[in-house]
């Protein structure tokens, strides 16, 4: 018997639905149901959690291994196509729960691992995870990784994206960060989706040294790059995959450092519009910043709606990068002294921030 056959009648005897055994194993129903009709195979670590999960004594395991046995001719490309499955849930966990936990279970999958293509693109997930959790220092090592990996396994695009991710990581030095991400953008050898994610890292870079102007062209470049991009990204797409619109989220943000805080609300506000409900992270950290706008422009009132919105995303996900700017918040609150509303959010933001 296959594994998906197996994964039937274990569910079945268990009594459990898709539903139910998706919400166990945190699987999505659609995937279960592929895994069943052999449309998909599991990763080693799915077939572990399914086989702990339905108690089939290590039955799917085996059942796993001998199915990637009997098509070992077609071994790479399945395989991809099951851990790109298996990456995707994860991406979907990582919008909402906390970071450690999510990291923790990539490196599971990354353990089990002998194919450095794929190992590179968990990896790269690996890093923003652990960003998110508030550690830089590893979130440097394991974007290192991953380029090692990539260029182990042939992935040109993914080794060009994890410079991108250095650069990001490197804001704190905006001149360094713009010159990195500035050669990945110019390499008319990588994919277009790559040049523009770096030509928008190099604007959020350029808007924090001058002049405008250079951020302003870096900012259209990136949005020309991802609009010419389109395609399929295949099982493991590479960067962010949660804004609908990329543009303008790196938009808002350069233009708020920018000073051009008006135009920064209508950008951060359309991304947030597009970012799916359960984007906690995303939708967090862009409230936080569009939260600032508002406050810039004196507009109390729409800052106090952004700022508790973000309040909320941030005790879902734990997200360190949105912590951060609701500290830089409640710290610009500072020119209201004695405004009622602006002590009241002070406070709210203090409680948030103490409660992580």
């Amino acid at each position: 018997m296959t594994f998906g056959e197996k994964l039937r009648g274990y569910r079945n005897g268990a009594g459990k639905s898709l539903n139910v055994l998706a919400r166990e194993s945190s699987c999505s129903k659609s995937y279960l149901s592929r895994l069943e009709s052999g449309e998909r195979r599991p990763s080693p670590e799915v077939a572990r959690h399914l086989d702990a999960l339905l108690n089939a004594g290590g039955a799917l395991k085996a059942a796993a291994l001998d199915d990637r046995e009997r098509r070992v001719v077609a071994r790479r490309g399945v395989d991809e196509a099951a851990y790109g499955d298996a990456l995707l849930r994860l991406r979907e966990l990582g919008r909402r729960h906390p970071a450690r936990m999510v990291l923790n279970m990539v490196r599971g999958m990354v353990a089990d691992l002998d194919d450095d293509r794929v190992a590179a693109h968990l990896t790269e997930y690996a890093s923003w995870m652990a960003q998110e959790a508030g550690d830089l220092a590893e979130a440097v090592t394991l974007i290192k990784a991953t380029a090692a990996l990539a260029r182990r396994g042939a992935a040109r695009d993914l080794q060009a994206y994890a410079l991108v991710r250095r650069a990001e990581l490197l804001l704190t030095d905006p001149r360094r960060s713009a010159e990195l991400a500035a050669g990945i953008r110019a390499h008319r050898g990588i994919a277009l989706r790559v040049r523009g994610l770096a030509a928008l890292t190099e604007a959020k870079a350029l808007a924090l040294i001058g002049p405008a102007r250079a951020a302003e062209a870096a900012l259209d470049a990136g949005a020309v790059l991802l609009a010419r991009a389109g395609g399929d990204p295949g099982p493991f797409p590479v960067g962010p995959s949660t804004l609908a619109d990329e543009a303008a989220a790196a938009g808002g943000w350069t233009m708020f450092d920018l000073g051009r805080t008006a135009d920064a609300v209508v950008r951060l506000g359309a991304a947030i519009d597009g970012s799916p409900p359960d984007g906690h992270r995303a939708r967090g950290l862009l409230g936080a910043r569009l939260a600032r706008a508002h406050l810039d422009l004196g507009e109390l009132e729409e800052a106090e709606a952004a700022v508790r919105a973000s309040l909320a995303m941030a005790r879902r996900s734990g997200s360190a990068s949105t912590l951060a700017e609701l500290r830089l918040f409640g710290q610009e609150l500072r020119r209201w002294p004695g405004d009622p509303l602006a002590d009241g959010l002070r406070a709210e933001v203090a409680a948030g921030l103490s409660a992580r």
